[in-house]
């Protein structure tokens, strides 16, 4: 990402996140990167957030009851972790899958949508969790395509891996 561009998910788009989702009224939600609150602000209720600028930091705030049935969000790319900057995508979604119990979806780029690896594909999957949705979106402000990939639990995915190296 440029210096100066604002990382704020546009509104339109998070009201079409939604749609991607199969929930029930009544279904928690946790928004753990809340930012200015594009996509907080469309979910249903009950529903929670995190936001290390406004103090509640996703790796130490847990929502409700620790659990809920719905994770969405727009993470970073990056996060600090013990002093060191790193890919913030694997440990967010490994962190995640043990807040949610029925879907994760994030709005991720191609580099993040590429540590996606057919190992921990592997991982997810012997973990109950699987991709079942992914929608392709054109975000001009930033770098172009946006995938928002939908984790579900205990649901057929909708793509294969190979796990051996070539």
């Amino acid at each position: 990402m440029k210096e100066g561009i604002d990382i704020q998910t546009p509104k339109e788009l998070a009201i079409k996140l939604l749609k991607y989702i199969d929930y029930q009224q009544g279904d928690r939600w946790y928004e753990p990167f809340m930012g200015e609150g594009n996509i907080y602000e469309i979910l249903p209720e009950p529903k929670d957030w995190a936001e290390i600028l406004k103090g509640r930091d996703f790796f130490n705030y847990l929502p409700f009851d620790g659990h809920c049935e719905h994770i969405i969000s727009n993470p970073p790319f990056r996060v600090n972790i013990n002093n060191k900057k790193v890919n913030a995508f694997i440990p967010i979604l490994e962190r995640s899958m043990g807040i949610s119990t029925k879907t994760i979806s994030f709005l991720i780029n191609h580099k993040l949508m590429n540590t996606l690896t057919p190992m921990r594909l592997q991982k997810y999957n012997e973990m109950g969790w699987s991709i079942t949705k992914i929608v392709v979106f054109s975000v001009r402000k930033w770098f172009g395509r946006y995938w928002f990939v939908v984790f579900s639990k205990n649901r057929a995915g909708i793509i294969e891996w190979d796990i051996n190296n070539y």
